[in-house]
């Protein structure tokens, strides 16, 4: 089941107030299940509508939530410990900084990892490990973006804070994928 990061107009989904926390509202494609976390510090309540497809949106909601570190039901349970676990481990050193790559008019382009490639950078990484991606159609449309805004690496993208960075990366992505579907 794919699951959806709500966007700022979801009020049907969703009160104001908790839209207004950006990418902690998520729900299915079909609309059945509609989860929200709950940011306490590096701590996140989830409360959802059900228990249909708890891995599958805690690891959307890690995708944006990268500082998180426990995850605990409405009720108090802690879930998928395991796998939260893993996705912090890969910070330690800079082999476990994975980043998938294409090939697009004999350039390399990174396909996703932006923020760990400039963590890397200000880690003082002078290398991280790439492994081959398909990239979809899209990338090009992401390349020439980039381009048009003179960001040819990680080192010309612009720090933001977290609402800037929902508004500029976010929104930007949303509206995107919502005009090709």
């Amino acid at each position: 089941m794919k699951i959806i990061r709500a966007r700022i107009d979801d009020v049907h989904m969703f009160s104001k107030e908790e839209l207004k926390l950006g990418g902690c509202c998520f729900y299915t494609k079909d609309k059945s299940c509609k989860y929200f976390f709950k940011i306490e510090g590096q701590e996140a309540i989830l409360y959802a509508s059900n228990n249909m497809y708890i891995d599958e949106v805690i690891d959307e909601f890690l995708f944006y939530s990268g500082f998180i570190t426990s995850i605990k039901s409405s009720d108090g349970r802690i879930l998928n410990e395991r796998k939260l676990a893993d996705c912090k481990e890969w910070i330690q050193n800079k082999e476990d900084i994975m980043i998938p790559i294409t090939v697009i008019d004999n350039k390399i382009i990174s396909v996703d990892g932006h923020t760990r490639l400039r963590a890397a950078i200000d880690l003082g990484y002078d290398s991280v490990y790439v492994y081959y991606d398909e990239a979809g159609d899209y990338i090009s449309y992401f390349v020439n973006q980039a381009i048009n805004r003179k960001i040819f690496s990680a080192f010309d993208m612009e720090i933001v804070d977290e609402n800037q960075y929902r508004i500029k990366w976010h929104k930007f992505c949303d509206d995107f994928f919502t005009s090709v579907e």
